[in-house]
């Protein structure tokens, strides 16, 4: 899928600034109303949609079409990639207008699903589609990676009126693995207030994974803070600090890096940019708050709505060339060092890029900045792999840092390519009851990863939800309340940015996007955070 990209830009920075908004339908729970297409795969649907021939080549991949591969014996198509460097995709053109608010379910299964190589790659059940006026969007179902029996995968989307499409697209996309899908039905949405939703009994899953070994306490070692952008005078640090705030995840961005159009304007816009970094890290240290700098801007990266910071292939297929990399962390180093506010080194936010080749920039970043600082600890940003045991980094004195945004559905709801519909929390949210023990499964692999080294710590550098989601401080309670029992740091996204992330704002009653205002009183999202961080306290 080919998606729109900025040269010199971050998703955060786009994020922060409000673009790509879209309107918001205010609603309760979602239940399935009229049916109004499905599609089973009989052979005389796939004989109709063009699907009954399909056979995968002489390499073994591709799709084919399997008369009685479904759940029930009956028709599916089956999906079949040994590699990650191959995309097979089937388009199929529903034979009824599909408008407005529709819940889209689909039956599949998977074998070995492999992680895809970008983080909107992988199994595919999609639905593009083109607004009036606007560039074609991309919603697809919550997928999963591994291995899994036949399941169903929903999706609820408003779809208003659009001038083309939608088109429903299955396959496996730059992802290894079978994929089989058995059936797709496509519903209205019927509404239903929250009073009436029954939660499931167990979360299953949730009930198999270990419990945090700092279950009722606090980790002594753990920091907790926020993400900080452009605001950080001394009244904005010193409010920070009383707010029980040690930690701060400082952005090394900015339109001069945003925009910079060669080389040479990069670095020059870098130079300016450190000027600023350290006259707030010395802030910082005047207020006891220790600083990450995360470099959010990456040279020669390309962020699209999806991802930020990716790291592109040139036209002859060569990977990323990360020289001017680690020549800005030599530069960063060099300079910071032995300031006292320095608590370590984010290599780069959000990198979209195959793990492997991350792997081999991260330790080329670390070999050359060794000799300058062989102290600071490196924060690595694993990308988006299902198995992150497995990409633990050799070298010592290495912090893993996730970023939290899940379902983002919820926590994203009405910004970028994040649908529209303002969901409940705790609530089903396409199909999925999340919860406190839901957004631990989740954080699984992160967990799996701690189980797998416990040497290696770990810091949630972002997690958030947009201050217009009905239950968001329940989300960032439980989130927090997960990130303390397993004893991680953490940053709250974000300190005095983009007001719909900042918790001094709330919204006007009528929960318009455009209306944030200043909260004459703490609100709910604030009193969360700021119970969070009262653990610094606690853990002393």
């Amino acid at each position: 899928m080919e998606i729109p990209s900025f040269k010199f830009a971050s998703l955060g920075f786009l994020l922060s600034a409000g673009l790509f908004f879209s309107a918001l339908p205010c609603s309760a729970a979602y239940v399935r109303g009229e049916l109004v297409w499905k599609c089973d795969f009989t052979p005389d649907e796939a004989a109709q949609y063009g699907v009954a021939g399909c056979r995968p080549d002489e390499a073994g991949r591709g799709a084919s079409y399997e008369a009685n591969g479904g759940a029930g014996g009956d028709g599916a198509l089956c999906f079949l990639s040994p590699a990650q460097d191959y995309e097979i995709k089937i388009s199929v053109k529903p034979d009824v207008p599909l408008a407005g608010l529709l819940l889209v379910e689909a039956d599949v299964r998977g074998v070995g699903i492999g992680d895809g190589v970008r983080p909107w790659n992988g199994a595919k059940v999609m639905m593009p589609f083109t607004p009036p006026g606007k560039d074609t969007q991309y919603p697809q179902t919550p997928n999963e990676t591994g291995s899994f029996d036949w399941k169903t995968w929903s999706m609820v989307r408003d779809f208003g009126q659009p001038e083309k499409g939608p088109t429903l697209v299955l396959g496996l996309e730059f992802a290894a693995g079978e994929f089989m899908v058995d059936a797709v039905r496509i519903y209205r949405v019927r509404e239903i207030p929250d009073d009436e939703v029954v939660p499931p009994a167990v979360n299953e899953a949730a009930a198999l994974i270990p419990r945090g070994a700092f279950a009722g306490r606090h980790n002594p070692a753990a920091r907790r803070g926020t993400m900080v952008g452009y605001r950080m005078e001394e009244d904005d640090v010193a409010t920070l600090a009383s707010w029980g705030a040690n930690l701060a995840r400082l952005q090394i961005g900015g339109t001069e890096m945003i925009k910079a159009k060669t080389q040479e304007a990069w670095f020059a816009a870098l130079s300016n940019r450190l000027d600023w970094c350290e006259a707030v890290m010395d802030r910082c240290a005047r207020h006891g708050i220790k600083v990450v700098l995360d470099l959010h801007v990456g040279p020669a990266c390309v962020v699209s709505k999806n991802a930020a910071n990716i790291l592109p292939r040139d036209y002859l297929g060569h990977e990323y060339d990360p020289s001017d990399l680690v020549r800005a962390w030599e530069i960063i180093a060099a300079r910071f060092r032995d300031h006292p506010a320095t608590y370590g080194y984010d290599i780069l936010n959000e990198p979209s890029v195959e793990l492997e080749t991350w792997r081999g920039i991260c330790r080329k970043v670390i070999a050359a900045v060794r000799p300058i600082d062989p102290a600071t600890p490196f924060v690595v940003e694993i990308p988006s792999v299902t198995d992150k045991a497995r990409y633990r980094l050799e070298e010592k004195n290495v912090i893993y840092s996730p970023h939290f945004y899940s379902p983002q559905e919820l926590t994203h709801c009405g910004v970028g390519t994040a649908n529209n519909i303002r969901w409940s929390y705790p609530g089903y949210i396409n199909g999925v009851w999340w919860d406190k023990e839901q957004i631990r499964v989740a954080l699984k692999p992160w967990i799996d990863f701690q189980l797998a080294h416990p040497d290696a710590p770990i810091m949630v550098g972002e997690f958030s939800c947009i201050l217009w989601s009905k239950g968001a401080d329940k989300w960032i309670r439980d989130c927090i309340e997960i990130f303390e029992e397993y004893g991680w740091s953490w940053c709250y996204h974000a300190y005095r940015e983009w007001q719909a992330w900042d918790v001094e704002y709330t919204n006007d009653p009528d929960w318009a996007i455009d209306k944030w205002i200043k909260a004459n009183a703490d609100t709910a999202r604030k009193r969360e955070l700021l119970k969070g961080l009262s653990h610094n306290k606690s853990a002393d």
